[in-house]
C-alpha cells in the first residue's frame, strides 16, 4: 500500500499527474472515436452537467427534485428561439438560457420550501410529466418557439470560424469533433465552479440545512435564502446543458424533455454517486454508452434469450442498474474509492501540538497546579 501525507509534495505531485493524464485522456478522444461515438460523448458531457446541477438540490441540498428535465428544455428552448427568431449568435445565448433558467428555478424554489420528502418527488415528476404538453400549446405563440409536436430545426450550424478550421488536425465536415472542445470547456467550467461551490461557505450552509435543518437556523443560516438559491443554481446548470444540447443536436423536441429524460437523471446520479462531484460525469457515462451497448447485446437465460434488439431491451439496462447497485450502494465513485483505499491512503495532517495542548493519555503526566 502507498501512504502519502495531505498536502505533501508527493501528494500534490500524484494530483498532478491523476488531473495531466485526465486531460490527456479527453483530448485525444475525439480523434481515435468514430463520429457517432464522439456525437454519444457530446450528450454524455451535457447530461453530466445536468446531473451535477440535479445533485446540487438532491444530493448536497437534499430536496428530492426530480424535475429537472424541464430546466434541460426551457435551456434548449430559448437557445432555440434567440438563434432562430432573433438571429443571435449560439455564445450570446448561453448566458440567457442560464439566467432564464435561474430565475425559473428561484420562482419553484420558494414554494419547494413548504414541501417535504415524497410530496416534492410527486409534484416534480408531475410537472416533469406535464412540460411536453405545454410545448404544444398555440397561445402566445408557445408552439412556434417549440415547434410544437414536430419540433424544430437549427439552421445555424455550429462551425469553426476560418482561422480555426484552417488548423484543426481533422476534417470540419466532422461538426461532433468540433463540438466536442466546446462542450467539454463548458463541462469543466461547469464542474469547476460547483466544486469551489461546493467548499464554499454557501455551499458548507447548504450540506447543514441538508444534515440538520434546525441546528443550521440555530447556527445563523438563513435557510430560506440558502435553499432558494441552491434551486436557482441547479436550474442554471440545468440550463445550461439545454443550450449544449440545443448546440450540439441543432434540433429540439418537447417530447425529449420529459419524465424518461427526469428518470435518466436519476439514474445518472444515483449510479454514479450521490453528493459526489465526479459522480455526475460517471453516471453520465453509465447512462449513454451502456444504455447504447445494452441494445447490442444479448443474454441467454435457459430457454429465452434477452435481446437488446427485443421488446425487453431495457429489462438489460435495468438489469445491469440492479447489479451495479447491489455491488455499489454507494455508486460508482464510493466503490472507485473504497478499491483504492486498499492501494493508496492518504494520510490527513495531523494539527500541531502548543504548549497549552496536553496530547491525551499525558494529562496524568503533568504535574498539579497547586
Amino acid at each position: 500500500m502507498i501512504t502519502v501525507q495531505q498536502g505533501s509534495a508527493q501528494h500534490k505531485l500524484h494530483k498532478m499527474l491523476m488531473w495531466l493524464g485526465l486531460g490527456v485522456v479527453l483530448i485525444i478522444l475525439p480523434f481515435i472515436l468514430p463520429e457517432f461515438q464522439v456525437g454519444r460523448m457530446n450528450r454524455a458531457l451535457y447530461m453530466a452537467i445536468a446531473i451535477l446541477g440535479l445533485n446540487l438540490v438532491l444530493g448536497y441540498g437534499g430536496l428530492f427534485a426530480l424535475g429537472h428535465s424541464v430546466f434541460i428544455g426551457l435551456g434548449a428552448f430559448v437557445t432555440t428561439w434567440l438563434v432562430e427568431d432573433k438571429l443571435w449568435d449560439y455564445w450570446m445565448t448561453v448566458p440567457f438560457a442560464m439566467g432564464f433558467c435561474f430565475l425559473v428555478g428561484l420562482v419553484i424554489g420558494v414554494p419547494a420550501l413548504r414541501i417535504k420528502g415524497l410530496y416534492l418527488a410527486l409534484i416534480t415528476v408531475g410537472l416533469a410529466t406535464v412540460f411536453p404538453s405545454l410545448g404544444k400549446i398555440e397561445n402566445f405563440g408557445i408552439h412556434k418557439i417549440t415547434g410544437g409536436a414536430n419540433g424544430r430545426d437549427i439552421t445555424e450550424n455550429l462551425v469553426p470560424p476560418p482561422f480555426i478550421a484552417n488548423n484543426l488536425p481533422f476534417d470540419v465536415t466532422e461538426p461532433a469533433r468540433y463540438r466536442y472542445f466546446i462542450v467539454l470547456a463548458f463541462t469543466i467550467a461547469a464542474f469547476w465552479l460547483v466544486s469551489n461551490l461546493v467548499k464554499s461557505r454557501a455551499g458548507r450552509a447548504v450540506v447543514a440545512i441538508r444534515d440538520n435543518e434546525t441546528g443550521a437556523a440555530v447556527s445563523g443560516v438563513d435557510i430560506t435564502r440558502f435553499k432558494v438559491l441552491n434551486f436557482g443554481i441547479s436550474a442554471a446548470l440545468g440550463g445550461l446543458a439545454g443550450a449544449m444540447w440545443a448546440m450540439d443536436k441543432g434540433f429540439v423536441a418537447e417530447q425529449d424533455y420529459g419524465f424518461l429524460l427526469a428518470i435518466e437523471l436519476l439514474v445518472g446520479l444515483v449510479i454514479g454517486g450521490v453528493a459526489t462531484i465526479p459522480g455526475a460525469m460517471v453516471g453520465a457515462l453509465v447512462v449513454v454508452f451502456v444504455k447504447e451497448f445494452t441494445k447490442n447485446v444479448s443474454i441467454p437465460l435457459g430457454f429465452y434469450t434477452l435481446s437488446g434488439d427485443g421488446p425487453l431491451s431495457q429489462a438489460i439496462f435495468g438489469l445491469i442498474l440492479i447489479v451495479v447497485t447491489f455491488f455499489a450502494p454507494g455508486g460508482l465513485v464510493w466503490l472507485f474509492r473504497l478499491v483504492k483505499s486498499k492501494f493508496y491512503r492518504v494520510v490527513p495532517v495531523a494539527p500541531e501540538l502548543t504548549e497549552e495542548v496536553v496530547p491525551l493519555g499525558q494529562a496524568d503526566l503533568m504535574p498539579s497546579m497547586s
